[in-house]
């Protein structure tokens, strides 16, 4: 079971120095923020660059990243032209950074809607159509992100979606996160999600006076041996990629590397302390 990192809480740091240092810290794969504000952002890498970052990665022995662009695929009311160029690019950048047998990956969210997700829920899908056409035709897989706050907050919803669609490149991204803050129980979101799934993303949280609080993985009240024997006892096979909020990174004096190195302490011991398989 390998453990990753995210560049999303490292958005203000040059990408050559983030590959080095977070193999140093002892993860083994890192997923890439590409969003606009990012200096990964699509638009930001020439050939040579993106050329400069996939032998990083492979250098280091990371595997293919895979891309984070939380550019809210299916968000109401926005245009859809425009975020299907921006969809376009993230996953031609995804197929340029790809250097092994990996089918390259782009994570997202769907973003909000107007109404409630029965109404709603069969338009989403029509609309997510497109952008697996997109994915198709760069062969890249949509890893689409249930969230908490969102229409689509559950695994009952996720999976239903994934089977509407019916496309081999739709696919999830499994964050627990936002069903254990509405206090799911994890088998049963794990039981649901993980034949779908070819992501993961992990932190804590908890419902505070009704608002959502989120936390770092192993400083909250979820169970992170108790999370890992799970994930291993399930068909999920994917790294799994510490994402620390922007409640985190976005907070005046937030210490980057310390809190990277923290994660990982946290993680590193919960594998630690894994049963031994027989």
């Amino acid at each position: 079971m390998k453990l990753a990192y995210s560049t999303y809480a490292l958005q203000p740091f040059d990408i050559f120095e983030v590959v080095h240092r977070v193999k140093e810290i002892g993860y083994e794969a890192l997923e890439l923020n590409v969003g606009d504000d990012w200096p990964t952002a699509p638009s930001k890498l020439d050939g040579d660059a993106r050329s400069r970052i996939a032998e990083a990665y492979e250098k280091v022995g990371f595997p293919s990243p895979v891309l984070m662009n939380l550019i809210h695929l299916c968000a109401e009311g926005e245009d859809v032209e425009a975020k299907s160029v921006a969809f376009g690019e993230t996953c031609q950048l995804a197929r340029d950074l790809c250097f092994d047998d990996r089918t390259p990956v782009v994570t997202s969210t769907l973003g909000g809607q107007k109404a409630g997700w029965d109404e709603v829920k069969s338009d989403v899908a029509d609309r997510l159509v497109r952008y697996a056409s997109i994915a198709d035709d760069h062969g890249v897989t949509i890893a689409v992100e249930a969230h908490v706050g969102q229409e689509l907050d559950s695994p009952e919803k996720a999976v239903w979606l994934v089977e509407a669609v019916d496309r081999p490149s739709v696919r999830l991204n499994f964050d627990h996160s936002h069903f254990h803050v509405l206090e799911m129980e994890l088998q049963h979101c794990l039981d649901l999600c993980a034949p779908y799934s070819v992501h993961t993303h992990i932190k804590d949280g908890a419902m505070v006076d009704g608002k959502v609080q989120f936390a770092l993985p192993g400083e909250g009240s979820l169970d992170l041996v108790e999370y890992l024997t799970a994930i291993e006892a399930s068909v999920l096979d994917v790294p799994i990629t510490v994402e620390v909020s922007a409640q985190f990174w976005k907070a005046e004096g937030f210490q980057a590397w310390e809190v990277a190195e923290r994660c990982f302490r946290h993680l590193s011991a919960a594998r630690n302390a894994l049963p031994e398989s027989p």
